[in-house]
Formats: C-alpha cells, sequence, structure tokens
C-alpha cells in the first residue's frame, strides 16, 4: 500500500502533457479543450485559467518573433530569456492573483497606398506573451465553430485557398453570375467592445478570463503625439489577439447570417473584412447587398463604398473586374480562341510593391555592401514570387522582374560618382550571381486545380514523341527522325 501510494504522488510531480502535433505544438492540454469543442459546438467553459500555466507562457514567448519592433519598455526577446525562468514565474503569478494589467501600446502609423495611414499598436513584450496564449486558447475554443468559406488568420488556411475557393465558385457560375464585394471601413478600429463580449460569453463563462480579455480590449495606447489614450473602441491591429477576436465578431454578425438567410442563394469567401458574395440571380445580389448594409449597421460597422460594390461578372459580357487579396478576377483569352477566368495582380498593388521596391534599394544601396544587397533583393524577389506566383500571372511576375532589374542597375550606379557598371558587366554580374527570376507556370501555385494548391505531378515530357531511337552508343549509326 505505501508503494502505490508513493507511485500516485509521483504523478502529480511529473510535467504536464503537451501536444506533440499540429497547432497546439508545445502547449499544455489546450488539445483537450480543442477537442472537447469539436464535440461539442455548443460546450460552455467555465474553467480556463489554469490554461495560462508557467509552462504555456514560456511555449508562448518561444513564438514570439525577435526581430519585431519593441514596446514603450524596450525589451526585446533576447534580454528578457537571460532570466526567463523568474521572469515567466511572476509573470504566472501576478496572472493568477488577478492582478496583471497590459502596459500602453506604442502607436506607429502605417502608409496606405491610398495616402492614408494605418495605425498599428506595439505592445511590450510581457504583453505580447499573454496575448499570444490567449489567442490560443481562444482558437482553440472556436476554431470547430468557425465556417469553412472563412480564411483570415486560421491554421492550414491562406489567401491562396481564399482565391481556389473563389477561382471555383467564379467558374460554377460562369454564365449568370454576379459578385457582390465587401469591404468594412476601417473594420479592426470599429468593433464595439460590449456585442464582441457578448459574442464571447456564448461560449465563455469563467469570469476571471473574460475580464483579462477586456483588459486586453481597453488597454491604452501611447499615440504618435505622446498623448496616452484608452481604447474604448476595436481592437487595435498589431496585437497577436486581435485576428482572432475579429474573426469572433464577423463570425456571428456575418458568417452565422449569411449561412441561415443566403446559403442557398448564393456562396461567400472571406478573409478578415475583405470578402466577396457570388450570386446567379442579379435581383438577389442586389437585395442581399442592402441586407448586407443593414446588417452591419446593426452592430456599428459600415460598408467602405469605395470598395464596395456590384460587378456583373458574366463569362460572355463581364462588366468589370473582381479585385480580390491584391489579385483580380477576369475574363481573358487562351490561345486567342478560348474564354477563360484568369487571374492578375491587381495593378494598384504592383504598382505599390515596385514603388516599394525602387524607395529600397534607393535608400539601402550604401548602408551594406554589394553582396549583403545582392542577397536582400534576392529574398525581396522570392518573396514577391510566392505570394503572386499564381497561374495565369505570368506576365505581372515578369513585369515586377524586370522592373526590379532596372532599379538596381540604376541605383547601384549611384552609390558614388563613379559608376560601378556598365551594361555589359551588370550583365555579366548577374550571369554568375543570377537573380531569381520568376517561376514557370509548372511551378506556380496552381489555383484551378480544386483545393491542392500544388500541381501533383508535371505534365509529360514531349520530347518523348520527338525522340530517335535505339541507345546511346548506337545513337551516331541510326537514321535521323526528320529529313
Amino acid at each position: 500500500m505505501k508503494r502505490r501510494g508513493a507511485r500516485r504522488a509521483n504523478q502529480f510531480q511529473l510535467e504536464p502533457e503537451v501536444c506533440t502535433d499540429g497547432p497546439f505544438k508545445g502547449y499544455s492540454r489546450l488539445d483537450w479543450i480543442n477537442s472537447a469543442a469539436k464535440k461539442d459546438l455548443n460546450l460552455k467553459f467555465s474553467h480556463l485559467m489554469h490554461h495560462l500555466s508557467e509552462e504555456n507562457l514560456v511555449q508562448a514567448f518561444r513564438q514570439l518573433d525577435g526581430s519585431k519592433a519593441v514596446g514603450i519598455d524596450q525589451v526585446t526577446k533576447s534580454e528578457y530569456q537571460k532570466e526567463l525562468r523568474s521572469n515567466i514565474l511572476q509573470l504566472g503569478d501576478e496572472i493568477a492573483r488577478g492582478g496583471w494589467r497590459p502596459k500602453p501600446s506604442r502607436e506607429v502609423l502605417i502608409p496606405k497606398s491610398n495616402g492614408g495611414t494605418r495605425p498599428l499598436a506595439i505592445g511590450c513584450l510581457e504583453d505580447k506573451i499573454v496575448q499570444n496564449l490567449v489567442a490560443k486558447v481562444l482558437e482553440a475554443l472556436y476554431e470547430p465553430k468557425f465556417h469553412g468559406n472563412n480564411y483570415g488568420f486560421r491554421p492550414a488556411k491562406s489567401t491562396h485557398h481564399a482565391l481556389v475557393h473563389a477561382y471555383q465558385a467564379i467558374g460554377q457560375r460562369a454564365k449568370s453570375c454576379t459578385v457582390v464585394e465587401m469591404d468594412i471601413e476601417k473594420f479592426f478600429n470599429m468593433i464595439d467592445h460590449d456585442k464582441l463580449m457578448s459574442f464571447i460569453e456564448k461560449r465563455i463563462s469563467d469570469n476571471h478570463f473574460l475580464r483579462l480579455i477586456r483588459r486586453l480590449l481597453r488597454n491604452s495606447i501611447l499615440s504618435v503625439d505622446g498623448e496616452i489614450k484608452v481604447n474604448e473602441m476595436g481592437t487595435p491591429q498589431g496585437s497577436p489577439v486581435s485576428p482572432i477576436l475579429a474573426n469572433i465578431f464577423l463570425h456571428e454578425v456575418l458568417d452565422e447570417w449569411f449561412a441561415t438567410n443566403w446559403r442557398q442563394h448564393g456562396e461567400m469567401i472571406r478573409y478578415a473584412d475583405d470578402a466577396i458574395f457570388i450570386f446567379e440571380d442579379k435581383v438577389q445580389a442586389e437585395e442581399f447587398k442592402g441586407a448586407l448594409k443593414a446588417r452591419l449597421e446593426l452592430f456599428g460597422v459600415r460598408l467602405n463604398e469605395d470598395k464596395s460594390g456590384i460587378v456583373h461578372f458574366h463569362k460572355k459580357s463581364p462588366k468589370g473586374d473582381i479585385p480580390f487579396l491584391g489579385f483580380v478576377f477576369y475574363w481573358g483569352r487562351q490561345r486567342l480562341v478560348k474564354t477563360v477566368l484568369k487571374v492578375k495582380t491587381a495593378p494598384k498593388k504592383l504598382a505599390a510593391a515596385m514603388q516599394r521596391f525602387k524607395e529600397w534599394i534607393k535608400g539601402y544601396r550604401n548602408r551594406e555592401k554589394l553582396s549583403v544587397i545582392w542577397k536582400e533583393i534576392i529574398s525581396r524577389l522570392i518573396g514577391h514570387y510566392n505570394y503572386y506566383g499564381v497561374s495565369t500571372n505570368t506576365s505581372k511576375l515578369n513585369h515586377f522582374y524586370y522592373q526590379a532589374i532596372r532599379e538596381v542597375f540604376k541605383w547601384l550606379n549611384r552609390r558614388s560618382q563613379k559608376r560601378s557598371f556598365t551594361w555589359l558587366q551588370f550583365q555579366r554580374k548577374l550571369y554568375f550571381n543570377p537573380l531569381p527570376k520568376p517561376p514557370t507556370e509548372f511551378d506556380m501555385i496552381d489555383i484551378t486545380q480544386g483545393t491542392d494548391t500544388k500541381m501533383k505531378r508535371k505534365p509529360r515530357s514531349r520530347m518523348r514523341e520527338i525522340r530517335t531511337y535505339g541507345s546511346v552508343r548506337s545513337r551516331g549509326r541510326q537514321l535521323p527522325l526528320f529529313t
């Protein structure tokens, strides 16, 4: 009996089990509540604070990107890691006692292509740790409830999956297609806290966890003018918990409403606040837009009229194109005969990408050695290809590549008063140190082949048709295939 009791006591001294696979890898017991949430979509969770344990806080710290901007405390990830155990113990104790409160976030204004600015809230390192862990807990609870047509900020989903879905939905309604475009004006800054918390309370009844979410929402912000203001509206962009809270809000406001009232008439593809609704009937599409505007205004948000509208996108007589996630859907010619649905980089996005590359190479050309600059050029080109490298977009990728080559030649020759290259010398540089060219059609992300965004195999080589017969040794003695 003593031996059994000792064995039972030792079990409590073991470290808690952690998930070793999936989106909750490294976290303790988050996969348990995720499996419970899958079994019962209406289950209400009443005890969640124990998931903000020291082990999970350490894992949330490890997943932070150390290269991101620091908050007002100027603490970096490497500095915090020097005393990681004591820092995490102190942070976990403050959370358990209910005394933890986030520090003010630092506001950064990011310029937009239309001339405006987008405010980002840069939190302190400890605040990011807590926000990251709270986001993981909410993801475990809400991921089973989210609809499949929601692709924004979700595990194993991306913008390319949304493009595949949109391509299929438009292609199935090619003969009679009407698309309603939706973009919510300043969505992240206009979310009502009380309405959002009422949605969360349907799934969570733990008052301590709900209070923690309210503190994250109402976190004060240090503006660029030096004034500290309390955030009474919206979920500040730049916070790790902001995407999942935005998804929860739109799930209740938009996704559930569309699935209940309009799913039998059309199809929705949404990425955050950017969505398109595809209908076959023009009258139903116009009726839906009016209902959509009223639905959003009921919850305190409104449509951006400049980016929202109705496009009659019939295959034979399309009246415009469909911008979506930096791309444009349009009906184009294939081999001068067949009309097919194509995708290309949106003109404004392409112009903005080329302008950013020009400003970067202009300001960076004298900061580093040429070898370092060359590696950075390669990484920027590959980054552009990874996102915009989809099928039927070859011409726009080539446009960006050759424009980048021209800018590199121009600004590297202005590193000093003496020219660095002639054009022939620059071509020789490209020959021995080539910059990555756009991928070929078979290496691109194929959005026309269903949900699998990669081609499973390349087509058979045409060399089989023109190959001569015989072995390599007898090749010189055989008759030519063409005379």
